[in-house]
């Protein structure tokens, strides 16, 4: 089983992830060493409020996947964004002045953790009605999502593909997170996994680390959909 870490803060020199080459070079063995043979890179944008690198990152992009190709790390780079959501993310979006994931129509949205909730439904709604298909970076953040109807009701009413962090599921979250997210995953309201790694010490990917705690509490074929296959049915790669 390979792995696809659709959400990753690979690229040098444009957010607060991977500052220099070498740090996306050590990044990029790391998540080959984990499995993954794609990775989405979603570097942040604050649409209206801060100009996104655009050229920096594309050329920081083809810098990585040559590497890649040369050091035989079997990885395919693709083009992505971890959205903030502001008033003016739909235009922008429309406008092709951010990227989304992998050239399509889908894109990863992100909130302040506080958010209003009805400000969530709002943002996927006219997203929605722009023909966007939205994935909720890192639900696990969210004060609203804590109550669980919330979570169905982004997902059953605005079609929200809902995103977890491996993190989230390695590690214990506390008793009250224990519980929360067990819960959220025994219910199968995760529709995806992803690294959102940052570097190679604090924030790293650890894929491979998640799959096999997910199959230990929920099975194989669970673990496989949540760590590549239904990346690969949103985006209609074929395996």
């Amino acid at each position: 089983m390979k792995f696809t870490d659709m959400h990753c803060h690979i690229i040098y020199g444009v957010d607060d992830g991977a500052r220099t080459p070498e740090d996306m070079h050590g990044m990029l063995r790391l998540a080959a060493e984990n499995g993954i043979d794609h990775i989405v890179c979603t570097s942040h944008i604050t649409p209206g409020e801060a100009e996104f690198p655009a050229r920096k990152y594309l050329e920081h992009l083809q810098e990585g996947q040559r590497y890649c190709d040369e050091q035989g790390l079997g990885i395919q780079m693709h083009l992505g964004s971890e959205i903030l959501w502001t008033e003016m993310t739909p235009q922008m979006i429309r406008d092709g002045k951010v990227p989304t994931l992998d050239r399509s129509w889908t894109v990863l949205v992100e909130f302040w953790w506080d958010v209003d909730f009805a400000l969530m439904c709002k943002a996927a709604r006219l997203m929605g009605n722009e023909g966007m298909s939205v994935v909720l970076a890192h639900l696990e953040r969210y004060k609203p999502l804590r109550t669980i109807g919330n979570i169905r009701t982004l997902a059953e009413e605005y079609g929200v593909v809902m995103q977890m962090n491996c993190k989230t599921i390695t590690e214990k979250q506390g008793l009250s997170g224990d519980h929360w997210r067990n819960k959220v995953l025994e219910e199968g309201l995760v529709d995806l996994v992803a690294s959102d790694a940052h570097n190679t010490g604090s924030r790293a990917c650890n894929m491979k680390q998640c799959h096999e705690v997910l199959t230990s509490r929920y099975g194989a074929d669970y673990a496989d959909r949540l760590c590549g296959e239904n990346q690969h049915r949103l985006f209609g790669w074929k395996d």
